[in-house]
């Protein structure tokens, strides 16, 4: 016989199994919600259907609305389709938090791809080991840190890359600002954003058409991220 301390465990030996949260619901709440089997970007393309006036980003006080966000996801899309981008192709984002991450995101699930998230405080050597192992075939990378990613080796460096100006999504009071000769504007503004040689502006992307609305959409069982431990004993590992 088995002692308790030795026995396989079951899902309903840990305390959260029981949802102990749900004694503090209102009698008429639903306590079991059924999940459809959907994609991200089938859910990011319902709320810009069907609330497109409101508010989906705030960055510095400037808006986007949904209608906007999945405008912008469009266009995206599109470009990154037009340079090759496919189904099940890596694409991998160097980026803080900023309006340009979640368009990128969006628009890289909306053609099938998968999104590789890193730390955009990564060195280029940090970086390496990573573009080795998914093999990119693009980049969309904040202007201040892509020389990090355009100095990679030539063999694993992607073919496309595009920087993101963080300053560009800024509120225009604060935009114009930051281009005062001010001391301490000057030194904000050099902390934002970098000379990004080899790669080619985001503002590009604007300039395509949406993408057609009938290319092939992604499925719930599709691979849809893929995201980088953060190699405490060992290399980083894909997951």
């Amino acid at each position: 016989m088995q002692s308790a301390e030795n026995s396989p465990h079951t899902d309903t030996d840990f305390p959260l199994a029981h949802r102990p949260w749900v004694k503090n619901y209102r009698p008429e709440s639903n306590r079991d919600v059924a999940l459809p089997e959907t994609s991200l970007s089938h859910l990011m393309a319902e709320a810009v259907r069907t609330v497109p006036q409101k508010i989906a980003l705030e960055f510095f006080g400037a808006t986007t609305t949904y209608g906007e966000l999945g405008d912008q996801i469009l266009r995206v899309a599109e470009g990154l389709r037009k340079a090759g981008i496919q189904h099940g192709d890596r694409v991998a984002l160097v980026l803080p938090n900023c309006p340009q991450h979640i368009v990128a995101f969006y628009a890289i699930l909306r053609l099938g791809a998968v999104v590789v998230e890193h730390n955009p405080l990564y060195t280029s050597a940090e970086l390496r080991h990573m573009f080795e192992d998914h093999g990119a075939k693009a980049a969309i990378v904040w202007d201040k840190i892509a020389d990090n990613i355009t100095s990679l080796p030539a063999d694993i460096r992607p073919k496309n890359i595009y920087a993101v100006n963080m300053i560009e999504e800024m509120p225009f009071t604060m935009r114009t600002a930051l281009k005062l000769p001010i001391g301490s504007l000057k030194a904000s503004r050099e902390k934002l954003e970098g000379t990004a040689r080899g790669t080619t502006p985001w503002r590009q992307f604007m300039k395509n058409s949406p993408l057609a609305a009938d290319h092939h959409r992604p499925t719930a069982h599709d691979l849809a991220l893929l995201q980088y431990t953060s190699g405490t004993t060992g290399l980083p590992k894909g997951v």
